[in-house]
C-alpha cells in the first residue's frame, strides 16, 4: 500500500468498512487480513485526493453508532429479562466493541 494520497471511492470503501465495524462493535469474528485492510482503508479516506474524506468518515461512523445504540435500546426495552441485566449485557458488549473500533480508527 502506498502512503501517497489518491482518489478514493468513499461509498465503496465505506461499505467494506461498515461490514467490519458492525462485526467489531458486536464482538463478532473479524479475520486478521480484513482487520489489517481496514486500517489501510481508513488511512486512504483520511488522506484522499483531491479532498480528504475524514470528516465524512466521522459523520457516517457517528450515524452508524447512533442507529446501533437505538437498536440496543429497543432490545433492552422489549426484553422479558430484567432491564438492568439486559442493559449491563449490552453495555458490556458495546463498550468492548467501541474500544476495538477505537483501535481500528487510530
Amino acid at each position: 500500500m502506498s502512503l501517497k494520497p489518491r482518489v478514493v471511492d468513499f461509498d465503496e470503501t465505506w461499505n467494506k468498512l461498515l461490514t467490519t465495524i458492525k462485526a467489531v462493535v458486536m464482538l463478532d469474528y473479524v479475520e486478521r487480513t480484513t482487520w489489517n485492510d481496514r486500517f489501510s482503508d481508513i488511512y486512504a479516506l483520511c488522506v484522499a485526493y483531491p479532498e480528504p474524506l475524514g470528516e465524512r468518515l466521522y459523520t457516517e461512523t457517528k450515524v452508524f453508532l447512533e442507529n446501533h445504540v437505538r437498536q440496543l435500546y429497543k432490545k433492552v426495552l422489549e426484553s422479558e429479562e430484567k432491564v438492568l441485566v439486559m442493559y449491563h449485557r449490552y453495555w458490556d458488549e458495546y463498550s468492548k466493541g467501541a474500544d476495538y473500533m477505537d483501535c481500528l480508527y487510530r
